[in-house]
């Protein structure tokens, strides 16, 4: 049992020591797992847009209109950075980009309000920018709503003659209360990036592993140390101590995103240690399983590379987290069951954002499962062809 247990861990050491040895396998397994979970979300380092450059043009010139510039300008989304006369000077300061988006007041609009009329109050946005848009729109509108529902209870309180809260509540009998759940800063980072993570390290180990595995011919290690025992162990041996070196190695990358990426750009950190444990060993050996029969379709190192870099947003996308399922085609949607990031990414999101246990995250954790053995199988049973008919391909 301990000599084979020694044999088991020798081929896992040489393998592991691998990643540090070859210069691709360094960059692909080491440096890219590392570098792109700081670098792809530091652009939403401050998680929401705020001080953006906008203007008002102010066609009423009442104290109410100015009290709605105030207002506008108080709110954190946007910095009114200058009061027109005229439509046409916001137009041409949103064409030359000094704002981002206007409000027009219209004339007479404080007559018109305690007259109890409605008033229209145009919102101009640059569309090229949709974070922009969205955050503009909601600033001027938030403003809006709110000089109209104040102008409102305060006619109501006179009329009836009946105190301001009382008032507000004849107003807005049924307030209505919204809250953002496991995303409370409404961020585009909180939405995209835990996704965007599990497809780094999906793309980093198998474009690895496939390097590391490549034809015999140009694994540079192999030429060196053909001989070794470790190099020439029975197929069970190779199989499973090379997979394990590559769990382990990324079960590191897992706690560095939990407790330091997680930290540094926070996000939102609601993971159980027993689910996260469970989901990081089944998406690991599915795609450690999935790049194993990899490895063994490319005859050079390089094409794994070339193919799973062009392909990474095309399996995002697949993944469906940003569509709904249902209106993908069935064909696409049954390509995508085919790889581990369609279901790791779900599975990863309900537990690290949502905070779901075993049960909640089971229904994308079973098919993933299911992957990793199908994968396994036909792993092996690839490689042993291989071994029987000498094929000079991967050398898993």
């Amino acid at each position: 049992m301990i000599d084979i247990l020694k044999r088991f861990f020798m081929v896992a050491f040489n393998e592991w020591k691998l990643f540090y040895t070859d210069t691709a396998a360094l960059l692909l397994l080491v440096v890219a797992s590392v570098l792109y979970a700081f670098y792809y979300p530091l652009p939403y380092k401050y998680q929401t847009v705020t001080e953006i450059p906008v203007a008002v043009v102010d066609l009423d010139h009442s104290k109410m209109a100015r009290d709605l510039v105030h207002m506008a300008d108080a709110a954190q989304q946007v910095s009114v950075r200058h009061v027109f006369d005229q439509v046409r000077d916001a137009e041409e300061a949103m064409a030359n980009e000094e704002i981002y988006g206007f409000m027009v007041i219209p004339p007479n609009i404080e007559a018109d309000l305690q007259k109890g009329q409605n008033v229209n109050i145009n919102v101009f946005t640059h569309g090229a920018y949709v974070m922009l848009h969205g955050n503009i729109s909601t600033a001027f509108a938030t403003c809006a709503l709110t000089l109209g529902a104040t102008t409102k209870v305060k006619r109501i309180a006179l009329s009836k003659k009946v105190p301001a809260a009382q008032a507000m509540a004849m107003r807005d009998p049924i307030p209505l209360g919204i809250q953002i759940m496991y995303n409370n800063t409404g961020s585009y980072s909180n939405y995209v990036v835990p996704s965007v993570l599990i497809m780094i390290l999906q793309q980093t180990l198998i474009m690895g592993l496939c390097v590391l595995g490549g034809a015999r011919a140009h694994r540079k290690f192999r030429k060196l140390q053909r001989d070794a025992s470790y190099e020439n162990e029975i197929l069970l041996f190779r199989y499973f101590g090379r997979s394990f070196a590559y769990f382990i190695h990324y079960c590191s990358f897992i706690v560095l995103y939990h407790f330091v990426v997680y930290q540094v750009f926070d996000f939102p950190r609601r993971g159980e240690l027993l689910p996260m444990i469970v989901f990081a060993f089944i998406f690991f050996f599915s795609v450690i399983n999935f790049a194993m029969v990899l490895s063994q379709v490319f005859v050079h190192r390089e094409t794994s590379m070339q193919l799973f870099l062009y392909v990474s947003i095309p399996l995002l996308f697949l993944s469906n987290f940003s569509w709904p399922a249902e209106q993908v085609p069935v064909w696409m949607q049954t390509l995508s069951c085919l790889v581990p990031s369609t279901f790791a990414i779900s599975a990863w999101v309900s537990i690290e954002q949502r905070g779901a246990g075993l049960f909640e995250a089971a229904q994308y954790l079973v098919p993933l499962a299911t992957l990793s053995v199908f994968y396994m199988v036909l792993g092996l049973v690839l490689t042993h062809l291989r071994d029987g008919f000498g094929i000079k391909t991967g050398d898993m």
